[in-house]
């Protein structure tokens, strides 16, 4: 690639972040170089991590976001990620539809993706598509995941900002969120807050993030993305967590945290592929999943045996 399509990303042309992030999706043998040159003016944008269960207005929330961020002439970036067909690994790019008002806005950049085979949500081509969008000068980034699962878990790795959106009348599934939810959540939206219950919801919450240990103590805020009520209390949440992040004297510790995750998950996923190719070549795959189907041994024995003559342990 040229200087002059680095320099394309950096001054934040809308066309070369696209080719970039497509780029990043066809695993393009070029993009790693591209990472590399745009790292270093990477670090500058508030990144939010916005999860929770499906049918909660994630969505919506964005979108109230993005205009009330725009208010604030905030140049924003959207990757909203999408879940993959099981079969064509394709992605619903719903999300772009229900945020399409911005798309003329130059200064609003959204892109769907899909989750990629990675089940909580999250693949690498989060990770360095945040990479491209951070460097060409955004001031927020959204990541808005699938909300299923591992995916509460991983965004805490990639953003500065959690906010879990929950919603009344969500029944016992709030109190199977409830407990691993608090462990990542930085903000707690009560979201379609025109609902039944919703006071008593947000009661619940309040009280439950108080029992966190943290310097942070996660707040919670009630909206409702239909009306835009209660986002501007939302934005001003978000500012609070930026300005803390900024002041905390470990801020660098956390970064340092950040980027060992990031290095593990790439070695990971690199390690797991090359593992997995080198298993379906091997000599006797076929023979030993031909034994499983003959109910001669079971998978468990089969993944025995193939490790012993792969000399992995």
């Amino acid at each position: 690639m040229t200087d002059d399509f680095i320099s394309s990303i950096l001054s934040g042309d809308r066309r070369a972040i696209a080719k970039a992030i497509s780029m990043i999706e066809n695993e393009d043998s070029k993009i790693s170089n591209i990472i590399s040159e745009i790292y270093p003016k990477t670090g500058n944008a508030f990144v939010i991590g916005i999860t929770g269960p499906p049918g909660t207005g994630k969505s919506t929330l964005i979108n109230r976001l993005i205009e009330n961020y725009r208010k604030l002439d905030k140049k924003i970036g959207v990757i909203a990620i999408d879940p993959s067909s099981p079969i064509t690994g394709g992605s619903l790019l719903g999300d772009r539809l229900r945020m399409s008002d911005h798309n003329l806005d130059p200064n609003v950049y959204i892109r769907s993706m899909s989750s990629g085979d990675k089940s909580g949500g999250l693949s690498r081509y989060t990770r360095r598509s945040l990479s491209i969008l951070d460097a060409s000068g955004l001031d927020i980034i959204i990541v808005e995941s699938v909300g299923a699962g591992q995916s509460e878990v991983d965004i805490l790795k990639i953003t500065d900002a959690v906010v879990i959106v929950l919603m009344p009348e969500l029944g016992d599934d709030i109190q199977i969120y409830k407990a691993g939810l608090m462990e990542v959540g930085d903000i707690f939206v009560v979201n379609k807050s025109d609902l039944d219950s919703s006071d008593q919801m947000y009661t619940k919450l309040l009280n439950a993030s108080k029992i966190k240990n943290d310097k942070w103590i996660p707040q919670v805020v009630k909206t409702n993305s239909i009306t835009g009520s209660g986002i501007d209390r939302l934005i001003t949440s978000l500012s609070e967590r930026e300005k803390f992040l900024t002041e905390l004297s470990e801020q660098s510790l956390i970064h340092e945290h950040r980027i060992k995750n990031e290095i593990l998950d790439v070695m990971l996923d690199d390690f797991s592929k090359s593992f997995s190719k080198k298993i379906l070549n091997h000599s006797d795959f076929q023979n030993i999943v031909d034994q499983v189907l003959m109910k001669k041994m079971d998978p468990e024995q089969a993944a025995a045996i193939l490790k012993k003559r792969l000399n992995y342990e």
